[in-house]
């Protein structure tokens, strides 16, 4: 154990060496997600999205925008513990911004939404097709 441990600091020397410590600040900044992690699923007539939104202090203060097949969520994750020094930061936090594929167009409005355990759940009808899109596929 003590040998593989050497030679990963090895490796990590060398590879600090040929791409220089700028990029291993610029690869941890592209790493950091500041959106929500979000589920799309699929339902007969219905397409139910599921975002973490952990610490989400009021969600009326969330705009969502459908256009087409995709959801905008928009919105802004406080701490309460600004002014405090932070040890360790690893809690997303700040204005986010989220283009959700959903796979299918759906009605402009939401069904029902509900908030639960830093969990926000919507759900949607999708678009019906008119007879007169319908024959135009055909």
């Amino acid at each position: 154990m003590k040998g593989q441990n050497a030679d990963m600091v090895r490796w990590n020397q060398i590879a600090r060496q040929f791409l220089g410590e700028d990029f291993f600040e610029e690869m941890s900044s592209v790493t950091e997600r500041k959106d929500p992690y979000v589920d799309v699923y699929h339902l007969n007539n219905e397409v139910i999205v599921v975002i973490d939104l952990p610490g989400m202090d009021n969600i009326q203060n969330i705009e969502l925008k459908i256009e087409g097949d995709q959801l905008t969520i928009t919105g802004r994750l406080n701490t309460p513990y600004q002014g405090f020094s932070a040890i360790l930061q690893e809690r997303r936090r700040g204005e986010f911004q989220k283009i959700i594929p959903l796979g299918v167009a759906v009605e402009k409005r939401y069904n029902s939404a509900r908030y639960r355990k830093g969990v926000l759940e919507i759900r949607f009808s999708k678009v019906v097709p008119t007879q007169h899109e319908k024959k135009k596929k055909t």
